[in-house]
């Protein structure tokens, strides 16, 4: 008979989690079999293996998850420190990082297949999770980045653009010819840098639309992702035709540096206020977004999710973007704002 009291989770791969991720429970006491379950809040959580002192699980949805649980016949464990994801708004269909906008809304995309125009390419949603699409004229919209003075940039992987929506009314090409561009971002001096999946990142002065090669890189089957750190590197994603690939960065001469390796698909990026870059990869059979440490470079899950493969960060929370989803959690020391 197992002592009483003895059932409790004692650790947990990651501290937050994504409805459908996985994470893994190390536990003492759990009885594998009918009966036993793992909960979060009153929703249970798909068991995928069991022992005595470990359990993997699927997560649920659940708004209202107050922490982990488990239950084997009629006893409870106390509940653990877990923090589940709040799904924001669906039907979208994200393929680079959302952006939050200066009245603190998100900005995310209806992308669409190669070719398809989507009548309304660009959603707003606000914290709440209100959708307010916009009917512009962007076919496949791809990377999003606001300037310095607030303007939304967007790049078209379908005509090789980069376009500014000024105040969300008028949709301007700022430059052509940019091959397959994808990711987006802007440096400390208002440059913007361009990521075309074909090979390489641009620079482009947005408003004369003068552009330059700035860095040559291995061609992504799929988008580059941006992020800039404070001493304006560029770090660098792209899943390629390889089993595994790299997390690299392009310092302010062009010069391009591989940081990271062994990743399975890398995409969106973004950074946290002490420096640290959340990165969302899959990294030794886990899947999920990552914290990398720029400065030892340490790397540890993060959150458990599914494929994400969009990320921005304001305040203490996270907006995550999965392939048809956006959803917020908050940074551990904080709460959902």
């Amino acid at each position: 008979m197992r002592e009483a009291g003895g059932l409790r989770i004692t650790g947990v791969s990651a501290q937050t989690g994504v409805p459908g991720g996985e994470l893994a429970v190390q536990c003492q006491g759990f009885v594998p079999g009918l009966g036993s379950k793992v909960l979060l809040g009153d929703a249970e959580a798909f068991v995928l293996s069991a022992s005595e002192d470990r359990v993997r699980v699927r997560l649920p949805e659940n708004p209202c998850c107050l922490g982990l649980a488990l239950r084997v016949g009629g006893e409870s464990s106390p509940v653990f420190p877990f923090n589940l994801a709040a799904r924001l708004a669906a039907e979208l269909h994200p393929v680079s990082n959302p952006v939050v906008a200066p009245d603190g809304s998100i900005i995310t995309t209806v992308s669409g297949t190669g070719g398809q125009q989507v009548e309304q390419p660009l959603v707003r949603v606000t914290r709440q999770g209100d959708k307010h699409p916009f009917a512009c004229e962007v076919m496949n919209p791809t990377g999003l980045a606001f300037s310095p003075d607030g303007q939304l940039y967007v790049s078209s992987r379908h005509d090789g653009t980069v376009l500014r929506y000024t105040n969300f009314e008028q949709m301007d090409v700022v430059a052509d010819d940019l091959g397959t561009p994808t990711g987006l971002a802007f440096d400390s001096r208002g440059d913007l840098f361009v990521g075309d999946r074909t090979g390489r990142i641009w620079r482009l002065d947005p408003a004369g639309g003068k552009k330059e090669e700035f860095a040559a890189l291995e061609p992504s089957v799929a988008a580059y992702h941006l992020a800039i750190d404070a001493g304006d590197r560029i770090y660098v994603t792209g899943p390629t035709f390889a089993v595994r690939d790299s997390l690299v960065r392009v310092a302010r001469d062009g010069k391009v540096e591989r940081l990271l390796g062994g990743l399975a698909r890398p995409q969106g990026m973004a950074f946290l206020p002490d420096g640290d870059l959340l990165l969302a990869t899959g990294h030794k059979g886990r899947m999920g977004v990552f914290r990398y440490c720029v400065a030892d470079g340490a790397l540890k899950l993060h959150v458990a999710a599914p494929t994400v493969v969009g990320l921005a960060v304001s305040g203490g929370t996270a907006f995550l973007a999965t392939g048809d989803a956006l959803y917020s959690v908050a940074l551990p020391g904080h709460s959902v704002n």
